[in-house]
C-alpha cells in the first residue's frame, strides 16, 4: 500500500533525512521518499498498523502529517 503524507513542517533536506531515519525504524514501512518543495512524504507500507505507527512517530518527531 502507498500513502502520500502532507507534512507542513518540512523546510529543508535535513528535515527529510530526519523523517526517513525515524520512519526507517517502523516495522512494516518498506519505502520512504519525500519532496521538500511539496512538503510531502510518500511511504509504502504493508499494513494499516504500520501507517498508524508511522504517523505517531512523525508527530513525536515534530513532523505531524495533516492527512
Amino acid at each position: 500500500m502507498k500513502k502520500t503524507l502532507s507534512i507542513p513542517t518540512i523546510s529543508c533536506g535535513h528535515c527529510l533525512m530526519s523523517i526517513k531515519r525515524e520512519l526507517g525504524f517502523v516495522d512494516g514501512v518498506d519505502y520512504i521518499d519525500g519532496n521538500v518543495d511539496a512538503k510531502t512524504v510518500l511511504i509504502e507500507y504493508s499494513n494499516d498498523a504500520a501507517l498508524d505507527q508511522a504517523r505517531a512517530v512523525l508527530a513525536e518527531a515534530g513532523y505531524a502529517p495533516t492527512n
